[in-house]
């Protein structure tokens, strides 16, 4: 249903609306007629209003016109309502429209606008009818067949994404040491990563009050007409408190979000912003960064794994900008290096062993995760399995019970049941089934403590120090390596040997020590390998571990762990160099000479201990780590 386009002020609407006949008609007409000025606020709404949709005259008098629509259907809306503007012809559109009881209801409507008697646009028209008995059912259909694609859509797009991030992004910062080059290519890739249509990074000025942040470098897309391309946001200072508490801010669309005031709506809606997320990044030095994600066409949702994924290269590019940073600062070093040789070497040391750190750390984060995330896989449906394997042997008793009582007071069959008895072979049955019962309960119970393995060994340290139990570490790190110790091609298996002692929990960082007892057994059956072909010795590693006592009062009691394989051995010039960052006796290519230097610093630097090589020639080396039972903090 389409009104023509009507010549009317505001007084002639008023008159209108107070005419006895007018009322009478509006009364009496089902359809839901609206009347909102050119901004989208409402100046007249039809009693059918509530009688359809729950809300009175006063409810929506001077209200957004918008606000109540579903959010999915906001943006259609909007677009049409501006089309209708432009060009005085209505659309027909189907959406979703809130009722006062929460529930949605789904409405066909047309628009058609108001104009003075010079012609010029000063109303829109909204008549809309609800459909939504016989549209509920296609609806709903519809919106699940589009949802299931938008769903494997992002699923593609995040895998996408991902890839981008990992092999496009990730690289491109970290192989810069320059800082505004750093920042350019993040905020570049960002923008075409999320399609969004502008991206600025912006540092936050220290001292500042209201909190004030210089814009440090922006993207946009090719169509954005924004005449500056800069977000306000030194001009929000509600944002700029809570980016300070390292708060992530989220807005779907301004016209729709509460924790906005007026001020705010009206200085980003003027700005053209209608949606945006704001992600903070602290880095080392404590400075203070944002990167504004801002779209400018409508509402757009913030998927969990779009803001998952911000905060992923918001994380590369702390680290990045911590690493161009500690360039800096050794270029500094560098530059006062004749007459400051020594603090240039101690500089240049450090900087090696961030560096070392920050690879190695990367790796077995990205290990732990995979083996995380694996566990949890497993974790639900062993869950499930082993939760009903006790009713389910329960209820094979009862049944193999109740056959037992038919069988005694029954004890002769019609030959039909003995026919069937003697094919199934029952007798066998009713032996072997609880028998069956309990291999899959002993099955299920192993699967569930190598999934409890892989959750110990992928632990992270966010919390600091914590007690720790030396053995799950262990038995958790070889559980990840079980299969280098199998046979392949002509060298035979490697033999483990354990002997654990009697020894306390340790107050240590639980997943730094499992990748040193992973480092060290990784070497171990790296040496068996290399010299397997020369030697027909049956391969062995032996992990011993004890309490040693205090050898003084001022002492703590040490836990000893001691990993021996019985490979070549290592020359005494070489075991001297072991430790060293980037030190490495493996072809180019097979080792970074980073896992026994970050192994010392965890071992002696971060758990105050000692770890020593001991090896001789031809008949194997022996690594040992002593760990005081509780380290100072």
């Amino acid at each position: 249903m389409l009104w023509g386009k009507f010549y009317m002020n505001k007084s002639d609407l008023s008159a209108l609306q107070s005419d006895r006949l007018f009322r009478s008609i509006m009364e009496n007409v089902a359809d839901l007629i609206a009347v909102v000025d050119a901004q989208g606020y409402r100046i007249y709404n039809s009693p059918s209003y509530e009688r359809i949709l729950g809300y009175s005259a006063t409810d929506l008098q001077g209200t957004w016109a918008y606000d109540k629509i579903h959010p999915d259907d906001q943006a259609q809306v909007l677009r049409a309502a501006e089309e209708t503007l432009k060009t005085g012809v209505g659309k027909v559109l189907e959406y979703r429209m809130q009722h006062k009881d929460g529930t949605w209801r789904i409405l066909e409507s047309s628009g058609s606008v108001m104009r003075d008697e010079q012609g010029n646009v000063q109303n829109i028209v909204i008549i809309a009818h609800d459909i939504s008995d016989r549209k509920l059912e296609q609806w709903e259909r519809r919106r699940a067949e589009t949802e299931l694609e938008r769903s494997r859509q992002n699923y593609k797009d995040l895998v996408r994404r991902e890839e981008l991030l990992n092999r496009r992004l990730a690289s491109q910062i970290r192989n810069s040491l320059d800082l505004n080059t750093i920042i350019a290519t993040a905020v570049n890739e960002v923008q075409d990563l999320l399609l969004i249509d502008l991206c600025n990074f912006f540092w936050h000025l220290p001292n500042t009050e209201p909190p004030e942040f210089q814009l440090v470098h922006f993207a946009t897309t090719a169509s954005l007409r924004i005449a500056d391309h800069k977000y306000p946001l030194s001009q929000l200072p509600r944002f700029g408190q809570r980016l300070l508490k390292q708060e992530i801010i989220q807005i779907q669309s301004i016209y729709t979000n509460t924790e906005l005031d007026d001020l705010s709506r009206d200085l980003l809606a003027e700005r053209g912003f209608t949606s945006q997320i704001l992600v903070p990044i602290k880095t080392r030095s404590q400075k203070l960064g944002v990167i504004v994600a801002a779209h400018c066409q409508g509402s757009r949702p913030w998927i969990a794994d779009e803001v998952e994924l911000l905060q992923a290269v918001a994380n590369q590019l702390a680290i990045a900008i911590d690493q161009a940073e500690l360039f800096d600062s050794a270029q500094a070093n560098a530059a006062d290096a004749k007459a400051q040789a020594l603090q240039l070497k101690n500089a240049l040391a450090d900087l090696q062993k961030t560096q070392s750190q920050l690879i190695q750390t990367e790796k077995m984060s990205s290990l732990g995760q995979l083996v995380a995330g694996v566990a949890h896989e497993i974790n639900n449906p062993v869950n499930f399995i082993y939760g009903n394997l006790n009713y389910t042997n329960r209820f094979v008793q009862n049944l193999l019970s109740l056959i037992k009582l038919y069988r005694q007071y029954y004890p002769e069959p019609i030959p039909e049941i003995a026919s069937f008895l003697e094919e199934i072979d029952f007798a066998f049955l009713q032996e072997d089934l609880p028998k069956m019962m309990t291999s899959m309960k002993i099955g299920a119970e192993r699967i569930r403590q190598i999934v409890l393995s892989l959750r110990n060994f992928s632990r992270t340290d966010q919390e600091g120090r914590k007690p720790f139990n030396i053995h799950e570490g262990l038995d958790s790190t070889l559980l990840i390596l079980q299969n280098r110790f199998k046979a392949f091609g002509d060298r035979p298996a490697i033999n483990l040997t354990k002997h654990y002692g009697d020894i306390p929990m340790v107050n240590a960082y639980a997943g730094q020590l499992n990748q040193v007892f992973m480092n060290i057994l990784s070497n171990a059956i790296d040496a068996i390998d290399e010299g397997a072909n020369d030697r027909n010795l049956v391969n062995e590693i032996s992990i011993i571990t004890e309490l040693t006592p205090p050898l003084s009062d001022d002492q703590q009691p040490m836990v000893i762990i001691r990993i021996i394989d019985n490979g070549a051995g290592i020359p005494e010039n070489i075991c001297k160099k072991l430790f060293d960052p980037f030190f490495t006796t493996k072809p180019i290519g097979k080792g970074t000479g980073l896992g026994l230097s970050i192994s010392y610093q965890i071992i002696v630097e971060k758990h105050q201990g000692r770890l020593e090589c001991f090896s001789t020639i031809d008949k194997g080396t022996e690594f040992q780590i002593a760990i005081p039972i509780s380290t100072p903090s």
